[in-house]
């Protein structure tokens, strides 16, 4: 009887050590799509291509997450650079199981069909040798297709509205882009080259419930990677295309953090200033291309300073297909920031990288360029703003078990520690059915793992659904002061998925450790979205930071909860609005002068708004401060 009772405490003791260990899951929303301005939707106008090519490289990605309306009639795939590994060119489309609100597909099948993207009708009567080519990836940064998962292209039969099968490929693991080149004119003998030709790409996804764990399903799952998608005359003209493209994100100038606390970037400078700026790019021709020289740019978006550096490569040829990696030292870009005027309590700095190639071959310029936008306010990331993956305990005894992430201060001393944020995912199970209750934290370090506990929180926090989706800020009960190296995090007071939001562009690996009973360093490669909050000297107003490259223009009220009027000088007309946050992502986009602008929709935080003067090119840009 007692080695019976000893074995079943020791399979109890596993199965709670299992279901006591993080795991990172697919998430159930896409936050570039949620919330989105009606603005930035597609209008009901169908175009039409009249001539060939029809091109598309999805290097528009920093303008909307939506596909371009004069080459596709729907828009249910995601236009982004954040999930591709060394696409062809920077930005690609991405199919996934959510759908063009980014939520996940109400389908209960066990597969279905989920994104589909279309065409424009296409002109391809009396052509001839007519191909299409496209370059495609599964998973990426995502999740992998499984076997029974697909990736499909189909032709539309001419007068019918039947769709023809003319290629798939099952879901497998990561890998290189491939190309795929498919004959037009071969495909039923030449029955697809009439007036009104389209085509369409569309995934097949399976969905998982787990019933056990509460929040835990998957959801932004099954991922394919689109690129380079071209129909045009003349096969060598697929084989390769003549043009260079940058094929990487341009990275953080602050090394380990995409944003830290403007006050504490004079001590950062000495020390985490990145000394080389890198610009990745590839030659997608067949012959070798010219970069003569890369223009670097910084500017200071409050004021409208920039300064740009013209950088030139060790060798100034790049043979077909090579990737290079531009790496040479840079002045500060952020020299033009003077932290003592005015008390400035938080800066943005555009980075720029733009490679310049020979006229004469590289036709594509959009994809020349990358940009970054490095922000400095009140708090550290090392996250992106954007999650890929959920982040936490998945079992149903994860009371009293703790996350932490590492961060430190480049202050001398100490330094007060106000609040912490936190990223929530949304999740299919809503909050209010389950216990999802915690505490915020903050430990001391010990030889590069958590160490005593500085502060818990004296309340409970419950997980509601309007926490979930933006980051939450936690203001501790007293700032607290923290040295040179700290963790912040998170401790259970019950069990429940609590789903934070993962980033996995970046590799934060040391710097997560969770707590089940002792501490532990987290495996997995990604980033926790949770950041810390540090106190501010002082506020200023948007006024203070006016440029007036654009005349007379107002913002108010500011801060603002709802709404927003954007007053104009009336001389001024031909111009458009745009509302973008900190990492550049446009929420808003108008060609016509509003006066009110309705931003309910956003979470708290700070925005910028932009106005563009279409006649000179000079723009103005405003922050807006929106609290609730």
């Amino acid at each position: 009887m007692k080695i019976i009772i000893a074995l079943i405490l020791i399979v109890v003791t596993g199965v709670l050590s299992i279901a006591q260990t993080p795991e990172v899951i697919g998430i159930e929303h896409n936050p570039a799509l949620l919330n989105r301005s009606s603005a930035l939707t597609k209008s009901s106008v169908v175009f039409e291509l009249d001539t060939l090519p029809f091109f598309d490289d999805f290097s528009y990605y920093r303008r909307s997450p939506l596909p371009y309306r004069e080459r596709w009639i729907d828009n249910n795939v995601f236009i982004n650079n954040i999930f591709p590994v060394q696409p062809r060119s920077n930005g690609v489309a991405t199919f996934d199981a959510l759908d063009s609100d980014g939520k996940v597909y109400e389908n209960t099948a066990p597969s279905f069909i989920a994104d589909v993207l279309t065409s424009v009708p296409i002109n391809l009567e009396e052509q001839s040798d007519v191909w299409l080519s496209f370059y495609y990836q599964p998973q990426g940064f995502g999740d992998n297709p499984e076997p029974g998962d697909s990736l499909i292209l189909q032709f539309k039969e001419p007068d019918t509205d039947r769709w023809r099968n003319v290629w798939s490929v099952p879901g497998t693991t990561l890998h290189p882009f491939t190309q795929v080149t498919v004959s037009i004119d071969d495909i039923g003998d030449g029955i697809f080259l009439y007036k009104g030709f389209q085509f369409r790409f569309m995934n097949i996804v399976s969905l998982e419930q787990d019933r056990f764990n509460p929040g835990k399903r998957s959801g932004n799952v099954d991922h394919w990677h689109l690129d380079y998608v071209l129909v045009h005359t003349d096969r060598d003209t697929h084989t390769s295309m003549q043009d260079v493209a940058i094929v990487a994100p341009m990275k953080s100038l602050i090394r380990g953090y995409k944003s830290i606390p403007l006050n504490q970037l004079s001590h950062a400078i000495t020390t985490r200033l990145e000394p080389m700026i890198e610009i990745t790019y590839r030659n997608n021709g067949n012959r070798t291309q010219i970069v003569s020289e890369i223009i670097f740019s910084s500017t200071n978006v409050y004021n409208n300073v920039t300064t740009n550096s013209r950088l030139r490569a060790e060798h100034d040829e790049i043979e077909a297909d090579e990737i290079f990696t531009l790496r040479q030292n840079i002045f500060n870009p952020f020299h033009s920031l003077n932290t003592n005027a005015a008390s400035p309590d938080s800066a943005l700095f555009e980075l720029k990288g733009h490679i310049v190639t020979h006229d004469d071959y590289n036709f594509l310029k959009l994809n020349d360029t990358v940009h970054f936008n490095q922000f400095f306010g009140d708090y550290f990331a090392r996250d992106d703003g954007t999650p890929e993956s959920g982040y936490g305990f998945i079992g149903f005894n994860a009371q009293g078990c703790a996350i932490a992430c590492r961060y430190e201060s480049f202050v001398p001393g100490h330094a007060k520690l106000n609040a912490i944020e936190i990223y929530f995912n949304p999740t299919f199970t809503e909050p209010t059915s389950a216990p999802y209750r915690f505490r915020v934290a903050v430990w001391e370090d010990n030889n590069g793992q958590p160490g005593n506990r500085l502060y818990v929180s004296s309340d409970e926090y419950r997980l509601e659904p309007e926490l979930t989706g933006r980051f939450v800020r936690f203001g501790l009960d007293k700032p607290e002061f923290v040295g040179r190296n700290y963790w912040i995090g998170i401790v259970q007071v019950t069990s429940g998925f609590l789903n934070i939001g993962y980033d996995l562009n970046y590799n934060d690996r040391g710097n997560l450790w969770y707590n089940n009973g002792t501490w532990n360093e987290d495996i997995n490669n990604g980033t926790l979205m949770i950041r810390p909050v540090f106190c501010q000297a002082a506020i200023i107003t948007s006024s203070e930071l006016a440029n007036p490259a654009v005349p007379d223009i107002k913002l108010y009220p500011n801060p603002a909860s709802h709404h927003v009027n954007v007053e104009i000088n009336d001389a001024l007309h031909n111009y458009h609005i745009e509302i973008f946050d900190s990492t550049g992502r446009i929420l808003y986009q108008t060609a016509n002068h509003s006066k009110n602008i309705d931003v309910s929709a956003f979470a708290s935080g700070i925005y910028f708004v932009r106005i563009v003067d279409k006649n000179t090119g000079k723009m103005q840009t405003e922050k807006l401060i929106i609290e609730r």
